[in-house]
């Protein structure tokens, strides 16, 4: 500041004072200004303000390399946080394609985003093959397309949670020459067909569900299947066992059934392949998977009455007609099924996909696993079953409805290591906020 500036100012202090006095007004004595003293002010009220953000969770100053990350930013990428998680199925073999595409991206998102490593790998065989891996404790945890049997977790060496990942769904895929529209469909006629008393298109049953639809005539029903164990033979004979009482008392549900009609394949692929070069075929894929757009999908009647074509929407409705916070209590959601739920607008052919993860992780691993490592896994975790549909978008994952996500969160708060909990007991109460500080 100038000195003619120094002076103005201190002759309107100066007159402002022998305006006060003459009011009768008593001014305090004026101190220097001292920078230090602001100085250290300031800096006191930043740590006040650090210290209670630490203490409530608002913030999280530990280093990148010792937890999740904090103010500081990511960590690089080390084997010593690198989580290995079983998907069902394999990359080469298609078996479940939007299932392993969808976590890869979310690996890939986290890896980029947080530095903590997830490894992913596609076991040759499909069902069961993720549990195996746990068991044996080849992996962190483990996703499965199918909900594990009490059996399966009983054969477990330790006990394990089990709770909703993924939202999905199977669509019947056909191809009619000179059909037009949607074919219309529902689980007793599909259980016919597949049971081969059903073999050509213009059947009386198929045409009461397409009234005024021109349906092939003579045209034979040519029936394609998976041949091999898969979690979509699972979804899809699991719907015919609830939609067939006929078709439940003879073959049942299960990832491999005795076919008693038709031609098998090995994969989605194939099984788009060959619908679309075989007319009269009709099969079913994992939703997504129908990337050819001369193929049909069908809409199947659900239990409302409604014909309903699988899609985001469609399939979250059937996911909201039976989200139940009280399966976090058990924190087992092994009876949890999609198939026929109610509602006029829900898909009768969605399922879920599943994480497997044990409770107690240092027990299970038995120091083959650090505590380090446990937090960034369920922080992983909590962070795929909360925003992992706006991460891989619709053609991947698909998001679960809150009242499914707020009882997964309660799950995982639940894993411990070494009888103490890992997560923060309070972030399953914040919504779009900090997750899986520890």
């Amino acid at each position: 500041m100038s000195d003619e500036s120094t002076v103005i100012q201190e002759d309107a202090v100066g007159e402002f004072a022998d305006q006060a006095r003459a009011a009768g007004l008593t001014l305090p004595k004026r101190r220097p200004t001292r920078l230090g003293e602001v100085a250290v002010i300031i800096v006191v009220i930043i740590l006040v303000a650090v210290g209670v953000g630490v203490a409530t969770g608002w913030m999280n100053l530990r280093p990148a390399s010792d937890g999740p990350p904090g103010l500081f930013g990511t960590q690089a990428c080390s084997a010593q946080v690198t989580q290995k998680v079983t998907l069902e199925g394999t990359s080469s073999s298609d078996a479940e394609p939007l299932l392993t595409s969808s976590w890869q991206t979310l690996a890939d998102r986290f890896t980029g985003a947080y530095g903590s490593c997830v490894s992913i790998t596609y076991p040759s065989a499909a069902t069961g093959s993720g549990l195996s891996a746990l068991s044996s404790r080849a992996a962190d945890f483990a996703v499965l397309a199918t909900a594990p049997t009490l059996a399966e977790i009983d054969a477990l060496p330790d006990p394990v949670y089990v709770l909703p990942a993924t939202l999905g769904s199977v669509s019947i895929i056909y191809d009619l020459p000179g059909f037009e529209g949607t074919l219309q469909l529902n689980g007793s006629v599909l259980a016919e067909i597949y049971e081969g008393t059903l073999t050509t298109w213009d059947s009386p049953a198929i045409a009461a569900l397409n009234p005024g639809a021109t349906l092939p005539s003579d045209l034979q029903i040519s029936v394609l299947y998976r041949s091999d164990p898969s979690s979509v033979n699972a979804a899809f004979t699991g719907y015919l066992a609830d939609s067939s009482a006929a078709w439940n008392s003879s073959l049942g549900a299960g990832d491999q059934v005795a076919w008693p009609t038709g031609v098998g394949v090995s994969s989605s692929i194939s099984m788009v392949a060959r619908i679309t070069g075989t007319p009269g075929s009709i099969g079913y894929v994992p939703t997504g998977s129908t990337l050819n757009a001369g193929i049909g999908t069908a809409a199947l009647q659900n239990p409302g009455g409604q014909f309903v074509a699988p899609s985001p929407s469609t399939v979250s409705g059937a996911a909201t007609a039976l989200q139940n916070a009280t399966h976090a209590a058990g924190a087992n959601w092994t009876g949890v099924s999609l198939v026929n739920a109610p509602g006029v607008s829900s898909y009768p052919l969605a399922d879920l996909a599943y994480l497997v993860v044990f409770q107690d992780l240092g027990k299970a691993y038995g120091g083959n696993l650090s505590l380090n490592s446990a937090a960034w896994e369920l922080t992983f975790l909590w962070w795929a079953v909360t925003d992992g549909g706006y991460v891989t978008g619709n053609a991947g994952l698909l998001e679960l409805p809150s009242g499914m996500v707020t009882p997964c969160q309660i799950v995982l708060e639940l894993v411990a290591f070494d009888g103490k909990s890992v997560l923060e007991s309070s972030e399953g109460s914040e919504t779009g906020g900090e997750t899986g500080e520890f």
